[in-house]
C-alpha cells in the first residue's frame, strides 16, 4: 500500500499542493476555512509528512542544535527540556552538541559541525554565547542563532535571566535573616553571568549600608569540586562566615558536603544558599534555599524565537513580514528551604 502524499491531500481538499504545504508548515497566510478543510483531509487520509523527503526538497535538516559547555548537568537538562517542548510543537528535531569552550579550534569545530549536519539553527548556552569569534563565524555563514545569557545584548536574538536581581534578592534575604558575614562563591570567570551575580551581591550590601568583606568572596567554577574547595577556604578562616551564597547549585552542594564533613550543622551553624533550583538541591539534606532559574521557560522561548526566525528566513521573497530581533529577560523566584535560618550568634 502506497503512502499518502501531499498531492492526495490537495486533491481531497480541493486546494493546491502549495496550500497544503503552507498548512503543514503552520504559515500564517492561510484562511481559517481553508486550513480546516486541509486538516480534515489530512486526518481523513492519515497523511504523515516525510521528514527526510522534506529535508532533501528544501535543503534543510529540520533540526536545531543546542551548543553547550556547562559543568552542571541539571542546568543543561532543564534548558533542554524547554527547547524540546518548543521543537515538538513545531515538529522540529533537536540535538545536543557538547563543546569544549577552551579548545583553540572551537570555532573551526563548530563550523565543521554545521557544514556536516546542515543544522538549521543554533541555541548557544553560556559561555559559548559570550564568545565573539564564534558569533562572527555564524554571522559570516548566515546561520540563525539565539543566545542564552548573552554578554553583548546588541547582537542578535537572546533569552536571559536577570542574574543581577537574582543575586541581589538572595543576598538581601540572607541580610534579612541577620547574616552579615556572607561568603560568596563566584561563578566561572569566563562567564559574564558570574560578573552579574557578583554585581547583585555587592548592590545588596550597598543598599543595606553595609561594607563587603572582600576576603569573603572566593572564586568558583560552577562545579561541585570548586564549591568544595571554596567552602574549605571560607571555613578555614579564624572567623568563618555564618552564611555562604554560591552562584549555582552544584557549588552549593559542594559547600554542604564540606560543612557536614567538618561536623558543622546546617543551618544552625551555617546557612547555605544558591541560584538555579536544579533537582540536585532537593536530593540532599537539608534541601537548599535557592533562586529558581526558569531554565525550562528560557529554553522554550529560545526555541520559539529560533524557529520563528527560521520560518521567516526560509519563506524568503514570499514573506511580507519584517521580523525584528527577539529578546526576553526572565526573573528568578526565591525558594526558601531548610538550609537557611535566622542568625542568632
Amino acid at each position: 500500500m502506497r503512502s499518502v502524499t501531499i498531492k492526495d491531500v490537495a486533491l481531497h481538499a480541493g486546494v493546491s499542493k502549495k496550500t497544503v504545504s503552507r498548512v503543514i508548515n503552520k504559515e500564517a497566510n492561510v484562511k481559517d476555512e481553508t486550513r480546516q478543510k486541509v486538516q480534515e483531509a489530512i486526518d481523513h487520509l492519515g497523511f504523515k509528512r516525510n521528514p527526510l523527503g522534506m529535508a532533501l526538497a528544501k535543503n534543510r535538516s529540520f533540526f536545531i542544535a543546542l551548543l553547550a559547555d556547562n559543568p552542571s548537568p541539571g542546568y543543561i537538562m532543564n534548558l533542554q527540556k524547554g527547547i524540546m517542548k518548543g521543537c515538538r510543537e513545531e515538529q522540529m528535531g533537536v540535538f545536543l552538541y557538547d563543546c569544549s569552550y577552551r579548545s583553540p579550534t572551537l570555532v573551526e569545530e563548530i563550523e565543521s559541525f554545521i557544514d556536516n549536519t546542515l543544522a538549521d539553527g543554533l541555541i548557544l548556552a553560556p559561555p559559548l554565547s559570550d564568545k565573539s569569534e564564534l558569533l562572527d563565524m555564524l554571522d559570516r555563514k548566515n546561520i540563525s542563532y539565539v543566545q542564552i545569557g548573552a554578554k553583548d545584548k546588541t547582537r542578535g536574538d537572546f533569552v536571559d535571566m536577570d542574574a543581577v536581581k537574582a543575586a541581589y534578592d538572595m543576598t538581601s534575604y540572607l541580610l534579612h535573616l541577620k547574616h552579615r558575614d556572607i561568603g560568596f562563591i563566584l561563578g566561572h570567570p569566563d562567564q559574564y553571568t558570574s560578573q552579574r551575580c557578583e554585581q547583585g551581591y555587592r548592590m545588596a550590601f550597598a543598599d543595606a549600608n553595609l561594607k563587603v568583606d572582600e576576603s569573603l568572596i572566593v572564586q568558583g567554577y560552577y562545579t561541585y569540586q570548586s564549591g568544595v574547595d571554596a567552602a574549605s577556604v571560607l571555613l578555614n578562616r579564624n572567623t568563618p562566615p555564618s552564611a555562604i551564597f554560591a552562584s549555582n547549585d552544584e557549588m552549593a552542594v559542594g559547600v554542604l558536603y564540606t560543612a557536614q564533613s567538618r561536623g558543622i550543622s546546617v543551618p544552625k551553624q551555617l546557612s547555605i544558599a544558591s541560584i538555579d533550583d536544579t533537582p540536585i538541591v532537593t536530593k540532599v539534606w537539608p534541601n537548599i534555599t535557592t533562586m529558581r532559574h526558569p531554565l525550562t521557560s528560557i529554553g522554550y522561548r529560545a526555541a520559539t524565537f529560533l524557529i520563528g526566525r527560521l520560518k521567516h528566513k526560509h519563506a524568503g521573497a514570499n514573506s511580507s513580514v519584517n521580523i525584528s530581533e527577539s529578546n526576553e529577560t526572565f526573573h528568578c523566584d526565591l525558594v526558601i528551604r531548610e538550609s537557611t535560618t535566622l542568625f542568632t550568634g
